[in-house]
Order: structure tokens, then C-alpha cells, then sequence
């Protein structure tokens, strides 16, 4: 008995429920609202027979129309007409009018027709909005689960991504200035613990961000520190202000990477934020040469990070973000600009 109660008020059938209660209570309305207790039979055979042709449309539809056929639903749709007039023809005369001329009864019969046709279509039209706003919602329900795991997926490339840049780094260190190995590798991890936890978040803090940042500028300046002009000024603004992890330091990356190819003596990188009303601004400029020979060959590891933070970024900043890059002969600059959240 449960059992069944339950598959009454299961979640697909309360819109069912809710819809029968309310025409129950707009019906239940007439004998009350008139203190006339004769009216309920005559009520209830209307109730019974407005539902019965509503959901007489929606099972046609349903049962036919959705799989494209036309020929079944159209002699069903007239068999219904012809059958559910006759039967409410009958119940007005037993309710409502129980004797009445054959030209009232034709004009009866045509009206309660009209009124069959009426309740069957609108049993059509409701069936037919609910079943656009079923497929609407499942195509939303699926497109956010895409991005949801198209997201993942690229956040679990941002540490890995991260890691081989560090690594390299740390090996030309190790080669070329062992002493600073013990103090780096501390500053490596502080850079992973931040990466493998915080970037697990749907947002941080600006400042955390800007402090990863910044950890990661120290590494980095240790090994270029010889030949390096750096200018860094990262302005997080109010507390208040959120940001998806990990966006920013792939363009830092990139300007070091890009920086070293050059053959000056002398190489520049600018990198400068800050935060205007809503609006992050976020602007990395830095020396740039054509890539070299060995990097050329090994193409197929290189440029995911861009790639990966564009994808990010159109996916947790739809609409909210403009990335500008400009490349020079010996000079490239990208500018970022997103809504804080």
C-alpha cells in the first residue's frame, strides 16, 4: 500500500497532483460560493469531464505526435471528439436541461463539441510547453556538466604543467648554483602546497594569489637575477576580492620562459595588477625572441598552459573577460581584464 502511495507522490507526478487539486478547488468553488448542495453532481461531472479531455489530448500527443506519426493521432483526436461529445451531450441532458428540442439539441451538441476540441488542444499545447521545458532544462543539466568536467580536467593540468616549468628551472639551478638548491627547494614547497591544495578551490583570494605569484617571481629571479630588469607591482585591492586559482601565473611563466630566449644582455619584464571597481587588470610585458631550434622540435609540450587558461577562462568567466596580446619583434604583452567575483 506504500508502495503505492509513494508512486503517486513521486517527483514526476506532484505536477499531476498539483494541477487536478487546483481545478478540484476552482470547481469545488461553484456549490460553495452559491450554498447550493444539488450542484456537486453536475460539478463533478464537469470536473471529471474537463481532465478526462485535457489528459485524453496529452496522452495522444505523447503517444503519437512525439514519434513523428500523423495519420494515428488524427483518427484518435476525431474518435475522442465524436465520443466525448455524445457523452457530455448525454450529461447535460441529465443535469442541466432534461428536455429540450431537436434544434437546441444540434446547437448543444456543436457547442459541447467546440468545447471537446478546446480542452483536447489545450491538453496538447500544456503537454507540448512541458515537454520544451523538460529538454531545455536537460540540455542545460548537461551542458553544465560538460564544462564541470571539462574544468576538472584542466585544472588537474594546471599543477603537472607547473611542476615540469619548476623542475626545469631547479635543474639549471642545480647545475649552475648548487649553493641556492636548499632555500629554493623550500620556496618549490610552499609553490607546490599551494598548487595542489588552493587550486583545488573554486576561488581564492586575490592576495593568496599574488603571493603565489610573487613566490614564484623570487625562483625565477634567482636564476635570471644576472641579466634580468624586473618590475613587479600586484595591487590586490580589498580583501573582499576572489579569484579562480592558478589564471594568472600561466602568463607569468610564459614571459620568463619567453624572456630567456632573447640574446640581449638585458631583459625586461613588467608585470603589473590591479583591481578598478569590479574589474581585475592584469598586464605582463616582457622581452621576446623567436623560439629556439630545440623548442621548435619539441612543440608538442610546449603552448598548453595558454591554451588550458583560455579554456578556463571561457569557461569560469563566460562573457566576463578580455585578454589582449600584442607581439613585437623584441617585445610581447598580454593584458587581462575579468569581473572579480
Amino acid at each position: 500500500m506504500l508502495s503505492y502511495i509513494a508512486l503517486i507522490f513521486e517527483k514526476g507526478n506532484r505536477l499531476h497532483l498539483l494541477f487536478c487539486g487546483l481545478l478540484f478547488l476552482v470547481a469545488a468553488c461553484i456549490p460553495l460560493i452559491s450554498r447550493r448542495a444539488g450542484l456537486i453532481p453536475s460539478v463533478l461531472f464537469c470536473y471529471a469531464f474537463v481532465i478526462i479531455c485535457i489528459y485524453t489530448g496529452r496522452w495522444i500527443f505523447r503517444k503519437w505526435l512525439l514519434t513523428g506519426r500523423w495519420k494515428e493521432p488524427i483518427g484518435v483526436t476525431l474518435s475522442a471528439l465524436l465520443l466525448y461529445t455524445f457523452a457530455a451531450l448525454l450529461g447535460y441532458n441529465y443535469f442541466f436541461v432534461p428536455v429540450f428540442a431537436m434544434n437546441h439539441a444540434i446547437e448543444s451538441a456543436i457547442n459541447i463539441g467546440c468545447l471537446v476540441f478546446v480542452l483536447i488542444f489545450a491538453g496538447f499545447v500544456i503537454t507540448a510547453i512541458r515537454s520544451a521545458m523538460r529538454e531545455k532544462i536537460n540540455g542545460l543539466r548537461l551542458a553544465e556538466e560538460k564544462a564541470s568536467s571539462e574544468l576538472r580536467m584542466l585544472q588537474s593540468q594546471v599543477s603537472p604543467h607547473f611542476l615540469f616549468n619548476t623542475l626545469n628551472n631547479m635543474y639549471s639551478l642545480a647545475v649552475n648554483r648548487p649553493a641556492a638548491m636548499p632555500g629554493l627547494l623550500l620556496k618549490l614547497s610552499d609553490l607546490l602546497r599551494y598548487s595542489v591544495y588552493e587550486a583545488s578551490q573554486p576561488l581564492v583570494a586575490l592576495k593568496e594569489e599574488f603571493t603565489y605569484i610573487g613566490n614564484y617571481i623570487e625562483l625565477e629571479n634567482i636564476r635570471s637575477s644576472d641579466r634580468l630588469l624586473l618590475s613587479v607591482d600586484l595591487n590586490a585591492g580589498e580583501e573582499s576580492v576572489k579569484i579562480a586559482p592558478m589564471v594568472l601565473i600561466v602568463f607569468v611563466e610564459n614571459a620568463f620562459k619567453h624572456a630567456r630566449n632573447s640574446l640581449e644582455k638585458k631583459i625586461q619584464i613588467s608585470i603589473t595588477a590591479k583591481v578598478e571597481y569590479d574589474t581585475i587588470c592584469f598586464q605582463v610585458t616582457n622581452s621576446y625572441a623567436a623560439p629556439r631550434p630545440e623548442e621548435t622540435d619539441n612543440k608538442r609540450y610546449s603552448g598548453q598552459g595558454i591554451d588550458n587558461v583560455i579554456k578556463r577562462l571561457n569557461l569560469l568567466y563566460p562573457d566576463a573577460y578580455t585578454l589582449e596580446q600584442q607581439k613585437k619583434e623584441e617585445q610581447y604583452s598580454i593584458t587581462l581584464r575579468l569581473k572579480a567575483k
